[in-house]
């Protein structure tokens, strides 16, 4: 991502679990998804972590966006963690985030998608061309195809 109207540089890394990039995207993970539901981020979460890829958006040295994608089967994703801080979220860091994830998943060979969003956040999901089905947002991208 480049910077557009003074907005600062954004860069999306792969955060390796244990990793400085992967705490701190957990901070964030937990101060957005659970911290406002009076949760933390449990034990059995932290273990669904070491079975995900996670990546990260970073500006000005400060994680500001998280993603993580689960393989359920050889060809089917699940988009989990979705997290971007709230102050940031006018600068599109979320599309890149997954843009970004959807391109490592179609080289990765992965050809589905699905997110079970929060509610508030299919639009998100749907604007970005997802379709939503019973409680999940799935899309199979043209990226992915083939």
């Amino acid at each position: 991502m480049s910077a557009v109207d003074d907005q600062p540089i954004v860069v999306i890394f792969e955060a390796p679990l244990g990793s400085d990039l992967y705490r701190q995207a957990l901070r964030l993970r937990e101060g957005i998804l659970r911290a406002p539901l009076g949760l933390t981020v449990s034990d059995d979460e932290l273990y669904d972590d070491g079975m995900r890829q996670h990546f990260c958006a970073v500006t000005c040295g400060a994680v500001v966006g998280t993603v993580s994608l689960r393989p359920l089967d050889e060809a089917t994703l699940h988009l989990k963690q979705m997290a971007v801080d709230e102050a940031k979220r006018h600068m599109r860091i979320g599309a890149h985030l997954l843009a970004h994830a959807e391109a490592w998943a179609a080289q990765a060979g992965f050809r589905l998608m699905i997110a079970h969003a929060r509610v508030g956040a299919e639009g998100f999901y749907l604007k970005l061309g997802y379709a939503q089905e019973g409680g999940a947002s799935r899309r199979t991208p043209s990226p992915m195809c083939g």
